[in-house]
């Protein structure tokens, strides 16, 4: 059985490697989005600063090794919305040999806890359109959709104009 805890400080290097291999299983389903070379330290140094107060990441950890992770943020929504401060689950990600045993929902109903904690009822995320098991994932703990991210690349147009040209 996995233990679930917050992480610390001396965690956020073992997290690492499931924070990349989280993006490389959102690029294989079709996050568009790419990795700059020093993206993991960047997220890192977006993240410490605010660990426990507007920042959350909590681990699950079997025989001493971080397994799966979940992180978020706490969010103010702009005025027009009124202001109201939110959460946002950032990465959510189990290793692979570990998946469908109920570690995810258990790791994100420990995060939902600290957002609760906080003060917090409303929190988001965001899931690759290519990937149903994790769309279904959500679905089956209460998640639904709200809104739908369009993407459009004028890298592409360009392309295109230039063919026709």
């Amino acid at each position: 059985m996995e233990r679930l805890r917050q992480a610390t400080e001396e965690d956020l290097d073992k997290i690492g490697p499931l924070w990349q291999a989280l993006y490389a299983h959102q690029a294989e389903h079709g996050m568009l989005l790419k990795l700059e070379d020093d993206a993991y330290q960047a997220w890192l140094q977006s993240m410490a600063p605010f660990l426990g107060r507007f920042a959350n990441i909590v681990v699950a950890e079997m025989d001493g090794k971080i397994v799966a992770f979940v992180a978020g943020r706490i969010r103010t929504l702009p005025p027009y919305f009124g202001s109201q401060t939110i959460g946002a689950i950032s990465e959510v990600f189990v290793s692979a040999e570990l998946r469908g045993g109920g570690i995810g929902r258990r790791l994100l109903n420990f995060a939902m806890e600290w957002f609760r904690d906080q003060g917090i009822d409303r929190v988001e995320l965001q899931v690759v359109a290519g990937n149903p098991d994790g769309i279904r994932f959500y679905q089956q703990l209460g998640w639904h959709e709200e809104l739908r991210q369009m993407v459009f690349d004028t890298r592409r147009l360009q392309a295109e104009s230039k063919l026709a040209a």
